[in-house]
């Protein structure tokens, strides 16, 4: 028997992260085609005249080698908990790379083929391991199953195709989150089609976004908790790519990711690519490489470019260096906090941040990743972020194929005035006068006696780092008023203070507004201490 050379790659993506288009059709193989079902408790297949949907399992007839593969690869993977299940939509899946690899495609198995093949099979697994081996077909499975020791999935499914006498195999591996009802791969255009289905794995608190054709990202009024329900309108003809992200112990994740056509198939499209990025040489490079993929699509939406920023991008390279120890992608992990957590700790100054992290075979795949992942695409084009940090870590998969650990974070610097002819006192009073006009309220009158007060506890609040007031609404009301009421908030920008509560209250006519910058050991640096007294 030849030496067979099994060769096993895999992406991840995690906000975690991480769809192509193609026609969903049966997959044929090339291999001996003795029919085997997959699973006896796999759902039925629609009637063949049936539109494609995402949700429904088909049921798939097995070559022998095919059978073979998925009998040994589940075998294995059962040893460390129970065996995974067979989806006839990942073997739909992994038979369309398998021809890929047989027709002698560059980069078969890579993330733009896989994303394809997961449209064409209809499944929604956002990330799916990916595992190719090559040779005589009676070595094949047991190839297939030395390379998957180590993974952890749900579900897999196994296909095959032949070449010039030679069989490639193909495995996709997932941890499936969610499961979807029904839900069409093609719409009319001006269709409302709702997707709903049901968390799994303890993820809670789903939300909806969607890539547009025109490459914008919109976020979808959504319904429920770990049951969901998202009426989607397509308003625009071409392809759209749907996202379902849930909380997880370890942050969002992407539970499903699935692409829809509005009337025809496009022909490109946001969410595919021609080829995988190659890698570039050196750490920094790689990392320069992703900012400057990240800008040119900003550019392409009209944004401006975002800079690197040093403390960012430290930041980013102690969380790479943290998913790749601990072998998996989070926005949280152990020892590591939360976002804000960690840029508190960086001394980081920000009015909003915003963070993806992805994993690839390079560290422009990982992005590119993150990039077709609505959620994460969204974060990219925030229109005020200014400032970005790319951090990569390099590691190994179980399988010994290479890893890149990429973690973007995109930060809206806290604004304090600095830039604007305004002081900050006069910019707050500026915002509460807006809102109140927009309330349709009577507006306020500014107060010189309980400005002085408010400008004292601010800078007190500063001082001890603290958001107790004391008795500054006493104090108010020894100026011989009747009625006295305070916020009192940390906030990132002068505008930030129409969160006052009693803005809203009619009683009062008298302002008062107070203001001091400084950096919190609590809330961070570069923060706004702001006391908002009002008065009959």
């Amino acid at each position: 028997m030849r030496p067979v050379s099994p060769a096993a790659r895999s992406l991840a993506a995690a906000i975690a992260l991480c769809c192509g288009c193609a026609r969903a059709s049966a997959a044929r193989a090339s291999a001996p085609a003795t029919p085997a079902t997959l699973d006896e408790r796999s759902p039925a297949a629609p009637p063949a005249a049936a539109a494609p949907r995402y949700g429904e399992e088909p049921t798939v007839a097995l070559a022998p080698v095919e059978s073979a593969a998925l009998d040994a690869v589940r075998e294995r993977l059962a040893a460390s908990g129970r065996p995974p299940r067979p989806s006839g939509a990942l073997a739909l899946a992994a038979r369309a790379l398998a021809r890929r690899a047989a027709e002698g495609v560059a980069e078969p198995i890579g993330p733009a083929g896989r994303r394809a093949a997961m449209a064409d099979g209809l499944a929604y697994d956002p990330a799916p391991a990916a595992f190719l081996v090559r040779g005589r077909a009676d070595g094949l499975p047991a190839a297939l199953a030395d390379a998957v020791t180590g993974v952890t999935a749900s579900h897999v499914g196994v296909g095959a195709a032949e070449v010039d006498g030679s069989t490639v195999l193909v495995l996709l591996a997932s941890v499936r989150k969610a499961r979807l009802s029904p839900f069409p791969r093609s719409v009319a255009p001006g269709a409302t089609v709702t997707l709903s289905g049901a968390l799994e794995g303890g993820l809670r608190r789903a939300r909806v976004f969607a890539t547009l054709p025109s490459g914008d990202v919109r976020e979808l009024d959504a319904s429920g908790d770990a049951a969901f329900r998202a009426p989607v309108t397509f308003s625009a003809a071409g392809r759209w790519v749907l996202e379902v992200v849930a909380d997880g112990r370890g942050g969002p994740e992407v539970a499903a990711l699935l692409a829809v056509d509005a009337g025809a198939t496009a022909a490109a499209g946001p969410a595919l690519r021609a080829a995988a990025p190659g890698e570039v040489a050196g750490d920094a490079d790689a990392e320069a490489a992703v900012i400057r993929a990240l800008n040119a699509l900003r550019a392409a939406h009209g944004l401006s470019p975002v800079r690197s920023a040093p403390a960012l991008a430290a930041a980013a390279r102690r969380h790479s260096d943290r998913m790749r120890d601990a072998g998996r992608i989070a926005h949280v992990l152990p020892g590591s906090g939360e976002l804000s957590d960690r840029l508190r700790a960086a001394s980081v100054p920000y009015r909003r941040a915003y963070e993806n992290v992805a994993r690839g075979g390079t560290a422009l795949a990982a992005h590119e990743a993150a990039e077709e992942s609505p959620a994460h695409r969204g974060n990219m084009l925030q229109p005020r972020a200014t400032r970005v940090g790319v951090g990569i870590a390099r590691g190994q998969l179980p399988s010994g194929g290479p890893a890149v650990y990429l973690t973007e974070i995109l930060v809206e610097p806290p604004d304090d005035g600095a830039d604007s002819p305004l002081r900050p006192a006069a910019r707050i009073r500026d915002a509460l006068w807006r809102e109140r006009a927009r309330l349709g309220q009577a507006p306020l009158t500014a107060d010189d006696a309980l400005d002085a007060l408010a400008a004292a506890a601010a800078e007190d609040m500063r001082a001890r780092d603290a958001t107790d007031p004391g008795d500054l609404d006493a104090r108010a009301l020894a100026l011989r008023r009747t009625l006295a009421a305070v916020d009192v908030f940390v906030a990132s920008a002068p505008e930030d203070a129409v969160r006052s509560a009693n803005l809203r209250d009619r009683r009062f006519r008298r302002v008062g507004v107070g203001v001091a910058t400084g950096d919190s050991r609590r809330f961070g640096p570069g923060r706004l201490f702001i006391a908002v007294i009002y008065t009959d």
